[in-house]
């Protein structure tokens, strides 16, 4: 997620249980490899865990904006980047986004 500033790239924590389980799940990294990547992130990005609030926000915004399942997660990731006045998500599943965040730019790395 980025803010007003370039210079502002940060996540929130469980950014970092994503990207492994993207790595070793779906593109099939090696965990040891994985393992390297995904705790590099802390030194490209701020991250910062979420708060109870946040889940309690994201939790009762689910209905209204149809989140089922797995979907809560993606609705976490744009609770969060709300919190943070973000004004993009970057993510190679725009469309997990465009319902839990249709107020925010969604970009495609």
């Amino acid at each position: 997620m980025s803010g007003k500033s370039n210079d502002d790239r940060y996540n929130g924590a469980q950014a970092i249980g994503d990207t492994f389980a993207a790595l070793t799940g779906f593109y099939k990294v090696p965990t040891d490899v994985a393992t390297e990547l995904t705790l590099s992130l802390r030194d490209a990005v701020v991250v910062e865990a979420l708060a109870l609030a946040d889940y309690e926000r994201a939790i009762r915004q689910a209905r209204s904006r149809g989140v089922m399942g797995g979907g809560i997660y993606d609705s976490l990731h744009a609770t969060f980047a709300r919190r943070k006045n973000a004004d993009q998500i970057v993510t190679s599943n725009p469309s997990h986004f465009r319902h839990v965040a249709p107020d925010i730019e969604i970009l495609i790395p």
